[in-house]
C-alpha cells in the first residue's frame, strides 16, 4: 500500500521539467486557488518557467491571495510572440543581434512611414507543449471544461500529475496524486513543498494558512487532523500571515465599506462642548419624603 505521505512520484515528475502549466477547474473555492497560486509562485521562485490558468475569471472572493492576477483563462505556450498593428508594406527590414547576452529584435520601417510606437507591442505565448501540467482539484478532464476541450493533445499525450483530495477523483492523469484522507488541499502542497526543500516564503506561506482555514472551517478539530496542524506550523515558521477570523474579516469589510462622514460644512452652526459654569459647583439632592 503507498504511503500518502510518500512525495516520490511528485519529485519525479518535478525533477526534469522546465516549463509548466498549472491548471484549476470549473467548481472552485478558496483552497484549491491557494494551493494552485502557491504552487505556481514557489515553483517560479525554483526557476521554473510556470504558468497558471483557470477557465473561470477570479472573483472578489479570491482577491487576498498573493498572485490572484496571474491566473489567466488560457494555458501559457513555449513560444513567445511579439505583435503589433501592421499596415502592408510598411516594413523595410527585420534583423536581430545579441548583445551583453540579450536577444534584440529590430524592426525598421519604410522612410514614409511612422516609427513603431512601444505602446503599441503586444507580447503573447502560443504552442502550448509543456514538460508537464499539474491538474489541481480536478477529479476528472472534464471537470477543467474549456481548457481541456481547447487542449485535448497536451493534456493526453503530455505529462500531467493530478493533485486531489476527492475520494471521488477518477485516477486521469498519467500520474495520480490523490489522498481523501488529508483535510484540504493546501495542505497537501505545504507539506510537499517541504518534502521537496521547494520555497516557501511569506507569501506563498499565507495563501496556504488561508486556503487550510477555509477548508477546515477555522481550523475545527472535526475537519483538521495532525498533518494540518503540522502544515500550520510550517507555514508560521516561513513567516506566513495569519488569517482573521470570520468575524474580523466581516468587520473589517464593513469598515472598509462604511462610507465617509459627513464632512462639516463652513456655515454649519459650531455647538461648543465647554460645560456651563455651575457644572463644577457641589450640588445637593434631597429625596422626596411623601409617603
Amino acid at each position: 500500500m503507498r504511503d500518502n505521505n510518500d512525495f516520490t512520484p511528485v519529485e519525479e515528475a518535478l525533477a526534469s521539467a522546465q516549463t509548466l502549466a498549472i491548471v484549476l477547474p470549473t467548481i472552485l473555492n478558496v483552497d484549491k486557488v491557494a494551493a494552485a497560486l502557491s504552487l505556481f509562485l514557489s515553483l517560479k521562485k525554483a526557476g521554473k518557467q510556470v504558468s497558471i490558468a483557470c477557465v473561470l475569471p477570479m472573483t472578489v472572493e479570491y482577491s487576498s491571495l498573493v498572485g490572484v492576477n496571474k491566473i489567466t483563462q488560457k494555458i501559457g505556450g513555449r513560444n513567445l510572440m511579439i505583435s503589433f498593428p501592421y499596415q502592408e508594406d510598411s516594413i523595410e527590414k527585420v534583423s536581430y543581434h545579441i548583445e551583453n547576452n540579450r536577444f534584440n529584435l529590430v524592426i525598421q520601417p519604410k522612410e514614409s512611414f511612422r516609427p513603431l510606437a512601444v505602446d503599441q507591442v503586444a507580447y503573447n505565448y502560443f504552442g502550448s507543449q509543456m514538460d508537464l501540467t499539474l491538474i489541481v482539484g480536478a477529479y476528472s478532464w472534464e471537470n477543467l471544461g474549456e481548457l481541456y476541450l481547447a487542449n485535448k493533445a497536451v493534456f493526453e499525450e503530455g505529462q500531467t500529475l493530478n493533485l486531489d483530495i476527492n475520494p471521488q477523483n477518477q485516477q486521469f492523469a498519467k500520474i495520480n496524486f490523490v489522498n481523501p484522507q488529508m483535510a484540504s488541499l493546501s495542505e497537501m502542497v505545504t507539506l510537499f513543498l517541504s518534502s521537496l526543500n521547494l520555497p516557501l516564503d511569506e507569501d506563498i506561506a499565507s495563501n496556504l494558512l488561508l486556503g487550510i482555514k477555509k477548508a477546515t472551517w477555522d481550523f475545527s478539530l472535526s475537519k483538521a487532523t495532525p498533518a494540518t496542524f503540522e502544515a500550520v506550523a510550517l507555514c508560521l515558521r516561513a513567516g506566513g500571515r495569519r488569517p482573521l477570523h470570520e468575524r474580523q474579516e466581516k468587520r473589517f469589510e464593513e469598515r472598509r465599506l462604511q462610507p465617509e462622514r459627513a464632512k462639516v460644512s463652513p456655515n454649519m452652526p459650531v455647538t461648543s462642548s465647554k460645560p456651563s459654569p455651575d457644572w463644577y459647583k457641589p450640588k445637593i439632592y434631597k429625596g422626596d419624603t411623601k409617603i
